[in-house]
């Protein structure tokens, strides 16, 4: 007999918490073992309930679902799943702050209460508390996100050469990850820097804004035929993969999802290998699955830099350690030690 995976349910609306509870329940491997109708309560809950998996609510009365998130991290670490909707804008930032804080994803929350907008998203809800669920938890304390390892330095720039183009990839976990490191670099950069962020559909603009918001560097989403320009970040859009097209300009493209998803890291990578060869950087985060994996082995087999990031410092080790498996990676690095490596390329110039 198998353990369930217990679940709390955070939302303001009581007729939403006995939708998600039915959703949920749904399924024999989860049990919901309790509701909080604000983020106060939800705290109080977590600490004596001790579920594996929280879906929270984002804005609530009394505590929102950042703040529920930063104390729940802070003092009771547990995987939480935030249900956002896509057309709050104020929603949008509280949703990249709890991020921040510590939770592990994000996926939309119906604007209606018609029980066939929710059926919808049942299957993949259900999914995701149970993938949410196996994740490890790290404690976040207010203004320190983060415990990062001090074992390997930066990545030693050997050859004399310019590096062009940044690529990075990541996904569960990754928008934290992705503000800490692009915060970091100045706005004077000297090269181009491309994301690709899986991400539930219809969130991308609102991290494109959250980043934006936040950094020195210029943060816009990809367009078909967009300048690479130094000290600019373009994030690949929904529904597109993001190549480039020569060493000036990026291209979007249809096509198939690569390893379920679109955009896909590996094909980002791979036409950055192709392009620019040994002046590309490659950087691999967090994430389930291994998409990124085969196109940083081929940015490495090209001459670039690639650079994946440290089991402890990643909430999911999935595409890192497939590319360290795959012998893609120059250097396994923290965070921290990730962002000295570009600015050692920006300082270096």
């Amino acid at each position: 007999m198998f353990e369930k995976i217990k679940v709390l349910i955070v939302d303001d609306s009581g007729l939403v918490r006995e939708i998600l509870k039915k959703i949920l329940e749904n399924d024999p491997q989860l049990q919901v073992v309790g509701m909080a109708e604000n983020g106060e309560r939800a705290v109080e809950l977590v600490q004596k309930l001790r579920p594996d998996a929280v879906t929270m609510d984002v804005n609530m009365p009394v505590m929102d679902g950042f703040q529920a998130t930063e104390q729940i991290m802070a003092y009771h670490p547990t995987p939480i799943l935030i249900l956002s909707s896509v057309i709050d804008k104020e929603g949008i930032y509280t949703t990249f702050n709890a991020l921040a804080a510590g939770a592990v994803d994000v996926m939309e929350k119906p604007s209606g209460l018609e029980g066939n907008t929710w059926n919808k998203i049942g299957e993949v809800l259900i999914q995701k508390v149970k993938q949410i669920a196996k994740v490890k938890t790290i404690t976040h304390v207010k203004g320190k996100s983060r415990e990062f390892s001090k074992q390997s330095g930066p990545v030693s720039l050997l050859k004399p050469v310019r590096y062009d183009i940044v690529g990075i990839g990541a996904s569960t976990g990754g928008p934290s990850v992705v503000m800490q490191i692009l915060k970091n670099i100045p706005a004077n950069y000297d090269s181009g820097i491309l994301v690709v962020q899986h991400m539930a559909s219809g969130f991308i603009k609102g991290f494109v804004d959250w980043l934006g918001n936040a950094c020195e560097v210029k943060v816009k989403l990809a367009k078909d035929g967009e300048k690479i320009e130094s000290g600019q970040v373009l994030v690949a859009p929904d529904g597109y993969h993001t190549i480039v097209r020569g060493k000036k300009t990026v291209g979007l493209i249809s096509g198939e999802r690569v390893h379920g998803v679109k955009p896909s890291v590996d094909i980002l990578f791979n036409s950055i290998a192709e392009v620019f060869g040994e002046t590309a950087v490659g950087v691999l985060l967090t994430g389930m699955g291994s998409d990124g994996a085969d196109g940083l082995k081929h940015i490495k087999d090209r001459g670039g830099i690639t650079i994946a990031q440290s089991e402890n410092s990643c909430t999911v080790f999935g595409m890192p350690k497939v590319a360290i498996e795959k012998e893609a990676v120059s250097k396994v690095l923290s965070v921290e030690d990730i962002i000295r490596t570009l600015n050692i390329i920006h300082n270096e110039r």
